[in-house]
């Protein structure tokens, strides 16, 4: 018998809309466009836009290949005081 009886939805789609704006902000702090920054993470520019858009919630593998596209940190990539 699973431990797990119930799964509570815990999506926040205000945080996963502030986070696609943080990378955005960073994409465009660094002059990069979508195309080249999905290159440098190895995603395609298709599920960057999304995430840009906040209409995906992106996997921790996902943030952290888009974290070493921008040469940042995880941690400063999903810093708390911008994901509010």
């Amino acid at each position: 018998m699973s431990q797990f009886r119930y799964v509570k939805n815990i999506r926040n789609d205000d945080v996963i809309k502030a986070l696609g704006q943080r990378v955005r902000d960073l994409r465009s702090e660094r002059k990069l466009t979508m195309e080249k920054l999905a290159e440098l993470s190895g995603i395609d520019y298709r599920q960057l836009s999304y995430i840009e858009l906040g209409q995906t919630d992106a996997s921790l593998s996902t943030l952290y290949a888009i974290s070493k596209g921008l040469d940042i940190s995880l941690s400063f990539l999903m810093d708390s005081e911008y994901l509010r």
